[in-house]
């Protein structure tokens, strides 16, 4: 992949619970164990503990949300 590109043209779909969201960054955990760093830059706030699936596209070294599926 070429450096000049920083985003993945490839989508990634997470399900999992919100451990930590801010203006620019927020963490999933995933219901399969994993971490994931997301840019949380222009979207409205999501309470830490809200279940969701989210799809993202990998934004060096985060993952930039594409769009939120389901919130449960």
């Amino acid at each position: 992949m070429d450096d000049s590109h920083p985003v993945e043209p490839d989508t990634h779909v997470f399900t999992g619970t919100i451990t930590a969201w801010r203006s620019d960054y927020g963490e999933l955990f995933t219901d399969s164990g994993v971490t994931v760093p997301l840019l949380t830059r222009g979207l409205p706030a999501v309470p830490v503990g809200t279940r969701l699936t989210l799809v993202a596209r990998k934004f060096k070294p985060l993952f930039q949300i594409e769009r939120v599926v389901k919130r449960g």
